[in-house]
């Protein structure tokens, strides 16, 4: 069977046509730094990048609420450490108020000093990280704790004392998603450690029986000049009582922030390890796809020599 020309030229245009667009590809990938342009370059790889993509994505998410955990953890710790610094000198100015032998003067002294710790329990209480209330529970933008200038009512509608503190809070949780199924309560509920009386959240109840640190602060203020007695002694276990349950929650906090230290450690190596993953399922190896590219551009430019060549006409190929 002879080959014509006509069929010979047609089968080479194909062939020529099948290397142009083999170079074009290689020379998009260069171009691009990565195999596909288009998801019909290779559908596998394509579907694959993507959910390599959409799971690093996630796991930048999963970062920031870690993050911000730590942040927020580690301004709770800070604020637990000053509050129990100033319960320490509450306990040794009611300690030094209890004498029963302190001048008029020495108890007034006091009793300044010991309101002072008060408003500045208050302003450790109300501390903000990233501008939202660490201690507030769910209502991160509402200040926790405000001291009353005896026109505040509490949830029950009773006023409050000028000088008493109401809080402001929710008790609920503030919890951040971690990973996948992993979430973790960031939240300290101020509620937790100040016990107060006065409440302005409806879902919040306590005892009346557990005074908390403010309203101990005030007991230890009207027991001032007395003598060393079972009230004292009383009011000194309270204060004890508080101390132990803020070192309690500061230690529950150190558990959290070393989770979230673990969380964020195991983060960043998921994270690794899917863009190492993603480099190699998507991008180009430089080096091997410039070879080929020469390759390719060395076996069209044959083509076209040996085109030239062969299908050069002449008046023999008229007379077949």
């Amino acid at each position: 069977m002879r080959v014509t020309q006509r069929a010979m030229v047609s089968n080479y245009l194909h062939n020529l046509n099948k290397n142009y667009k083999a170079m074009g590809s290689i020379q998009q990938q260069l171009a691009t730094g990565h195999k596909v342009s288009k998801p019909s370059d290779n559908p596998f790889i394509v579907t694959r990048t993507m959910e390599l993509k959409a799971s690093i994505a996630a796991n930048e998410r999963y970062k920031q609420n870690i993050e911000e955990g730590i942040g927020w953890t580690d301004t709770q710790e800070m604020a637990l450490g000053q509050i129990n610094d100033v319960l320490q000198k509450v306990r040794e100015l009611t300690v030094q108020g209890a004498t029963g032998t302190n001048a008029e003067s020495d108890k007034q002294a006091i009793s300044s000093q010991l309101k002072q710790l008060k408003e500045q329990l208050v302003e450790i209480a109300n501390t903000s990280y990233d501008g939202r209330y660490i201690f507030s529970g769910q209502r991160t933008t509402e200040k926790p704790f405000i001291i009353s200038d005896g026109n505040l009512k509490d949830e029950k509608g009773n006023a409050v004392p000028k000088g008493g503190v109401l809080y402001m809070g929710s008790n609920e949780g503030l919890v951040k998603e971690l990973s996948p199924g992993v979430s973790l309560d960031i939240g300290v509920n101020g509620q937790d450690f100040f016990k107060e009386e006065y409440t302005s959240n409806s879902s919040t109840t306590t005892s009346t029986d557990n005074k908390g640190i403010f309203a101990t602060i005030d007991n230890i203020i009207d027991s001032l000049g007395s003598a060393p007695t079972q009230t004292t002694t009383s009011l000194l276990g309270a204060l004890d009582k508080n101390m132990e349950n803020i070192s309690t929650i500061r230690s529950e906090c150190g558990a959290r922030q070393n989770r979230l230290e673990d969380m964020n450690n195991k983060n960043d190596s998921e994270t690794y390890n899917m863009t190492t993953l993603l480099a190699k399922t998507y991008d180009i190896d430089l080096a091997e796809t410039y070879t080929e590219a020469k390759v390719l551009e060395s076996v069209y430019q044959a083509s076209l020599n040996v085109g030239a060549r062969v299908l050069q006409p002449s008046i023999l190929d008229f007379l077949r």
